[in-house]
């Protein structure tokens, strides 16, 4: 997946969240990203789970959709091209 630090993203659901909910990507691991929910979504939580990381949560990263800042799903932006070596 080719999503980065910054890109706006949609979660459909998850344990935390009976609800979906969008937030920013503040960091990407292998597999998943931390993201910060945006402060009109943590209403929606239903676990005290995301308490102790504040407004973060770590998504597996095959459950997050890139979107603009409307709400509405972009494709995922390419990966930069590599140049090979000489």
């Amino acid at each position: 997946m080719a999503l980065h630090e910054n890109n706006r993203v949609y979660c459909e659901k998850t344990e935390l969240f009976s609800n979906s909910f969008y937030g920013t990507i503040t960091k990407i691991y292998e597999h998943s990203a931390l993201v910060k929910v945006e402060p009109a979504q943590l209403a929606k939580k239903e676990t005290d789970k995301i308490d102790s990381f504040g407004d973060l949560v770590v998504i597996r990263l095959s459950e997050l959709q890139l979107v603009d800042a409307n709400g509405q799903p972009m494709d995922e932006p390419d990966d930069e091209p590599v140049e090979a070596a000489e």
